[in-house]
């Protein structure tokens, strides 16, 4: 196998421990949009705590061909993701395997041996699954709560559509579903971790514990993040001093700050720089009120990466 090979089976790896968190996708690495790829780096960089850009995504993992292999840092970011040291060890794993597999020759013992297995593992799992029906339907799964988010400062209600909570169940986060103004949240436990993002409100954890307040209805305050609700504020208000607007945009964005337009229908992303989006943001058009930030991220008190798509 040449590294281009090589490469091709780590897409397929990713795409398998992808497949554990969001179990639901059936398509390939290939047909990942903006949502499975927004998913796959948040999942690294919990894990790895190494950040990959979107474009390196579509650049490197989602073609179907590759001419060319990508550097061996990113390389080693993914083999460490799906459990090696690096992306020397997962050649040599890869290797060893295909090595083995081509070797090996089943003969009638083994067919027999393999039948008289997996007969033993059906009737096992025949079983299991017997027991945990049979214990489904004692487990109390009564609990059920409304979540509702407040500003802070304000106490307004904030609109579901801003803001994003998940319930927390070992290394997997499964999203809440939205009624109206408030978050539905079912489980069978009696104290629940949950986590919100929003781009304009500070990531928080909530803890719901059904042992203390049984009404269902739960509310939390959420402490709003400044310069998104300034970015908000200018792309919703006619603001008529635009040189003084244009200097706050210059203070508030690093000068190598990674400014993307999500497009629609996953046709990809538009990358713009400092300038470039400080130049559209200024320019009273009717498109900058439809501009709504998806996501934003700080370093040492500025913008270093924002995402924002053109509402339809």
């Amino acid at each position: 196998m040449n590294d281009i090979d090589f490469l091709y089976q780590l897409k397929q790896k990713i795409l398998e421990k992808y497949r554990v968190h969001y179990p639901y996708y059936k398509g390939s690495i290939h047909d990942f949009g903006n949502t499975e790829i927004t998913q796959l780096l948040d999942l690294v960089e919990q894990e790895c705590q190494e950040r990959v850009s979107e474009k390196w995504i579509y650049t490197h993992l989602k073609p179907q061909k590759n001419e060319k292999l990508p550097r061996k840092d990113m390389l080693n970011i993914f083999c460490r993701w799906i459990g090696y040291s690096g992306w020397d060890e997962f050649k040599y794993k890869i290797d060893k395997t295909e090595a083995t597999i081509g070797n090996s020759k089943p003969n009638d013992s083994d067919k027999e041996s393999n039948y008289s297995f997996k007969k033993t593992a059906y009737v096992a799992l025949g079983i299991l699954i017997i027991l945990a029906i049979g214990i489904s339907f004692n487990i109390d799964s009564s609990y059920e709560a409304k979540i509702y988010l407040n500003d802070k400062y304000t106490q307004k209600s904030i609109e579901t559509n801003r803001a994003t909570i998940f319930f927390l169940n070992k290394n997997e986060k499964q999203k809440l579903k939205k009624e109206n103004n408030y978050f539905i949240l079912k489980s069978n436990k009696a104290k629940v971790h949950l986590l919100v993002e929003s781009p304009y409100y500070k990531t928080d954890t909530l803890i719901v514990n059904f042992e203390y307040n049984n009404s269902g209805n739960y509310e939390y305050d959420l402490q709003p993040d400044d310069y998104a609700m300034m970015l908000r504020a200018y792309m919703n208000a006619n603001i008529d001093d635009w040189n003084r607007r244009k200097r706050q945009l210059n203070n508030i964005l690093d000068d190598d700050a990674v400014i993307q337009e999500v497009m629609f229908e996953d046709i990809g992303v538009e990358f713009l720089n400092k300038q470039e989006f400080i130049n559209k943001i200024t320019t009273p058009t009717k498109s900058v009120k439809k501009m709504e930030v998806v996501s934003i991220e700080y370093k040492d008190k500025k913008i270093i990466s924002l995402k924002y798509i053109q509402k339809k």
